[in-house]
């Protein structure tokens, strides 16, 4: 399992990965997503994508990097 990065002073947390799955042109694409230090990362076996939490459900913000990762062709 990995760990988040060190913070001064924090304690390393570890990051849980779930799995994600949507239709994207009629297909299923799936990959991995995690919340690490206020940022939401997708990965899949083409590419990772990332971008900031801020005020967004985490969930919903992984679904749309999914989604723009196979419209980019790495789903």
């Amino acid at each position: 399992m990995a760990l988040s990065p060190l913070s001064e002073g924090r304690v390393a947390q570890p990051i849980i990965w779930k799995d994600i799955t949507t239709a994207f042109e009629g297909r299923a694409i799936g990959g991995s997503w995690a919340v690490v230090d206020g940022v939401v990362r997708v990965k899949t076996t083409l590419g990772e994508k990332v971008a900031p939490l801020e005020e967004a459900n985490g969930i919903w913000l992984a679904w749309r990097l999914l989604r723009e990762m196979a419209a980019d062709g790495k789903a």
